[in-house]
């Protein structure tokens, strides 16, 4: 196997290791989002500084027919999401991501370039910093969930959800990270080349990951640590003997049909397996595929799942747990992709998995003993995030080991090895190129001068979002004002605005806010121009609509409402209120006109009931 070149391309792997596992580890508890927003944020810097080393490394790929595909992959990828960009609505979230997801452009753009830098960095032979990360982030994500599980925890958090949120916010993104790291750990354990003592410690790492995920009472990481793990034990059944190997993928595969059917409520583990929050996945799932259906080429807009989601549900869904859900995310990241950004999208998004996959097939068969229980340990967390990706979102703490080690099967795939700033790929058999290196002081020079660049523009970009979301953290604790204090209130509750990037949720929070006090002019001001940068966005319009009827100015209210029915057909409470809004402003057969539609899909309904009574049958 090739041995990997040293130079100063070990600068960019600490990036990009050091920098995936922070945004796996940061946590920020001062932010309305603690857990997303400064993940992402350590992303966009990192995966800024990995742009500017990757483009210095285009020469030398282009020389590699396989890193020529990874990059051809990667700038298709990045072209289409550009694309679907353009046509986002709203640019703000089209570009950062919605409030709470953070998945817009910036973040698989950032995910694409550590793809990319991980295809161009890992070999086998370079394997000594990535298993330390392992053998510290895995120990600390369980480690602190452990701790959750037993009520020790510095933070206290406002959690609706099983008490293991570990650094990912929520038991289920928690148990799939543990089971990726699960499964490099167990790679680790079987790496007999490695000191006896790493490897113990490795097995520790791994009981308490297994521990954790348990406690953590989420299926779907235990289902895909299940199958990843399978994947190394097919492997080595492999080795022992052929036919073994082919009984155990066929017993793994069978185990996995009969898991997933269990987690649909079908078959003999269906009483082990099955959670509710499969069935609405379901409902996420038709929604999303409904929007792919009517905005084939460019999806209904990045990260715009949210805004378009309650007019792609049906009826099912809105009855099954109540018409005022919010979901903005389709819970399938392909469904997701093809839902958001459209048929290039998501066609770019599955052949760069087909390729990883191939890769990870090259990877396996052209290594042996246990060189290829290393590989399968990473082909196996590469699959383990494959599959919990398919019932979960792309959630950044996660994505960002999916798309790394996807790079990492891609490099490890090869049989040569380039030379930073090189011209000639190395090849394998031939010791002295594969030792020599191509001196360039001007790279040497500018590359770091690029990427410093780059990652201090992305800091830029990074520090307004940071001080704003504080701000708007602290807006609503604020004490209420008093005509002593209504001065500093008011600016207090101005402040997340002040920052030049105006998220929009800050500026629906900020309008709330002051819509509350006497200056409920500017906060009408407010959300009337969150409506026009963005007509989707039910908050504001139901505050402004509210506010018209708290404020006995029913007419007023119409419009927003009629608003919200065209964007939530199957809400029988907006209905109704449209019809009471109606009927106040003198149109009774107005009113009387939205019996029917209540009637259409939810006539047991206590609004029917209501409208029937209101209105007259």
């Amino acid at each position: 196997m090739v041995k990997a070149v040293k130079s100063s391309s070990s600068q960019a792997m600490n990036w990009l290791l050091t920098g995936g596992s922070f945004v796996t580890l940061v946590i920020w508890s001062n932010l309305v989002d603690p857990f997303n927003a400064p993940k992402s944020w350590v992303m966009f810097v990192v995966g800024a500084y990995l742009a500017g080393w990757v483009t210095f490394q285009f020469k030398a790929g282009m020389k590699e027919s396989v890193l020529k595909l990874a990059t051809f992959l990667s700038a298709g990828f990045i072209f289409t999401l550009l694309l679907a960009f353009i046509f986002t609505d709203q640019k703000y979230i089209g570009f950062f991501g919605e409030n709470a997801r953070k998945t817009g452009f910036l973040t698989y753009f950032s995910l694409t370039v550590f793809f990319l830098s991980s295809s161009y960095l890992f070999r086998l032979s370079n394997l000594s910093k990535f298993n330390l990360v392992i053998l510290v982030v895995g120990p600390i994500v369980a480690g602190y969930g452990f701790c959750q599980h037993f009520k020790v925890d510095v933070i206290t958090w406002n959690n609706p959800y099983n008490s293991v949120l570990s650094t990912l916010g929520n038991p289920d993104f928690a148990s799939a990270v543990m089971a990726i790291f699960l499964v490099l750990t167990a790679g680790v354990t079987l790496n007999q080349s490695i000191k006896t003592w790493i490897r113990l410690w490795g097995l520790l790492s791994a009981a308490l990951l297994g521990i954790t995920i348990v406690f953590s009472q989420a299926r779907q990481g235990l289902l895909a640590s299940f199958v990843g793990l399978g994947v190394i034990f097919s492997v080595f059944l492999f080795q022992r003997h052929r036919i073994a190997g082919f009984v155990g993928i066929g017993f793994a595969g069978f185990a996995m049909i009969l898991g997933v059917l269990g987690m649909l409520n079908t078959g003999p583990l269906a009483k082990y397996l099955y959670k509710m929050s499969v069935t609405y996945r379901g409902d996420y799932w038709r929604a999303g595929i409904n929007m792919f259906k009517h905005h084939i080429l460019f999806g209904v807009g990045l990260d715009r799942y949210g805004a378009y989601f309650r007019q792609y549900r049906d009826a099912t869904q809105s009855l099954r747990r109540g018409p005022n859900l919010l979901a903005n995310a389709a819970h399938n990241v392909p469904i997701q992709l093809a839902a958001t950004g459209g048929i290039f999208v998501v066609v770019v998004f599955i052949s760069i998995f087909v390729f990883v996959a191939w890769r990870a097939l090259v990877a396996i068969r052209s290594t042996s003993g246990g060189q290829q229980l290393v590989v399968a340990s990473v082909v196996g967390a590469w699959v383990t995030y494959e599959v919990q990706s398919f019932i979960s979102i792309d959630n950044v703490g996660i994505a960002i080991w999916g798309w790394i080690l996807g790079g990492f099967i891609v490099g490890i795939s090869l049989v040569e090895s380039i030379p930073e700033n090189s011209t000639t790929p190395v090849n394998a058999k031939n010791a002295k190129r594969t030792n020599s290196r191509v001196n360039s002081s001007d790279n040497a020079l500018l590359q770091p001068l690029v990427s410093g660049i780059a990652a201090t523009v992305a800091l830029a970009l990074v520090i307004p979002l940071f001080l704003a979301d504080t701000q708007a953290r602290l807006a609503p604790v604020y004490a209420k004002p008093t005509s002593a204090n209504l001065g500093a209130y008011i600016a207090a509750v101005k402040k997340p605005l002040s920052y030049g990037i105006q998220d929009p949720a800050n500026k629906v929070l900020v309008g709330n806010l002051l819509v509350q006090t006497p200056q409920i002019t500017e906060g009408i001001k407010i959300l009337k121009s969150v409506i026009a940068s963005d007509p989707r966005n039910s908050q504001a319009l139901d505050m402004l609509a509210t506010i018209a009827e708290q404020t006995d100015k029913k007419a007023e209210a119409v419009p927003y409402r009629r608003a919200m029915v065209k964007l939530d057909p199957y809400n029988q409470e907006i209905l109704l209120k449209l019809g009471q809004d109606l009927k106040a402003s003198g149109d009774l057969a107005g009113a009387k006109a939205i019996i029917p539609l209540i009637d259409a899909f939810a006539s047991n309904t206590p609004e029917a009931a209501l409208a029937k009574a209101e209105f007259g049958a």
